[in-house]
């Protein structure tokens, strides 16, 4: 059984042949994490055993306990004090990171956020070399084609939606206005990073759509699925849920 006592350090590779950080034990022992946020979810998860967005979103003081545990074994710029998208740490553990064990899929609940569980007898498999999922960004010519076919909206709901940098304190709904690009089909389920396979969403539609994409249980990404393709499609897949209500008319985007 691991303990957050337990870790020597945490830091950036130094292999350029690896990319992202280790979390080193005593024992020598080495976690490979490819994303520093998941880096406070792992974290949380080997500390209380169970973790939900409460624990790393604004207010919480799990955080500050964990800082308290590790002192300078944490590098300050490795966590925030809190995550305003608090469910993606944990969900990228799953997958990108690889961590299939890390149970999140059978519907549990702290409060009202999702649970995720990493059990004790799993702390093994933490150390076994997993398959990442990589991601990339459109580039700036895939960005400006993507903003063009969509008319500068979320092509969910419509919002018009602009970079984060363009936000104002005083700006309204602001996580119906922030810029997303999304992976229509999701890279651990064999989508690409070409132009075909981006669209723009809002910020609050992309984290809705991570939320169903994360209890997905299909084997493969279904493309009649509303949440990778709403142009074609009403109904959510995993869920048979018909979203047509919430989705904005194919004539706002002409």
């Amino acid at each position: 059984m691991l303990k957050l006592t337990d870790i020597k350090e945490i830091y950036k590779s130094k292999d350029k042949e690896i990319n992202g950080y280790f979390i080193e034990f005593n024992d020598g022992r080495k976690i490979h994490i490819t994303k520093r946020r998941t880096i406070i979810a792992l974290l949380v998860l080997l500390k209380n055993g169970e973790g939900s967005e409460s624990d790393i979103a604004q207010g919480n003081t799990t955080i500050n306990e964990i800082r308290a545990i590790l002192e300078d074994k944490l590098p300050p710029s490795y966590v925030q004090d809190y995550y305003g998208d608090a469910n993606k740490p944990y969900s990228e553990l799953w997958n990108e990171e690889g961590f299939t064990f890390i149970d999140n899929l059978k519907g549990g609940r702290i409060g009202s956020s999702q649970k995720y569980t990493l059990k004790k007898e799993d702390h093994p498999k933490l150390f076994s070399i997993s398959k990442k999922a990589f991601r990339k960004a459109p580039n700036a010519q895939q960005k400006i084609k993507i903003r063009e076919n969509q008319k500068n909206k979320c092509n969910f709901c419509g919002s018009n939606i602009v970079t984060k940098d363009k936000l104002q304190k005083t700006t309204y709904a602001k996580d119906r206005r922030r810029e997303v690009f999304d992976h229509r089909i999701p890279v651990e389920k064999g989508g690409n990073s070409e132009l075909e396979n981006y669209q723009g969403l809002c910020f609050y539609c992309n984290k809705s759509k991570w939320q169903i994409c994360n209890i997905c249980t299909l084997p493969n990404c279904d493309t009649n699925c509303a949440l990778c393709y709403p142009e074609n499609s009403r109904t959510i897949s995993p869920t048979k849920e018909n979203i047509e209500d919430l989705l904005a008319k194919r004539s706002d985007f002409k």
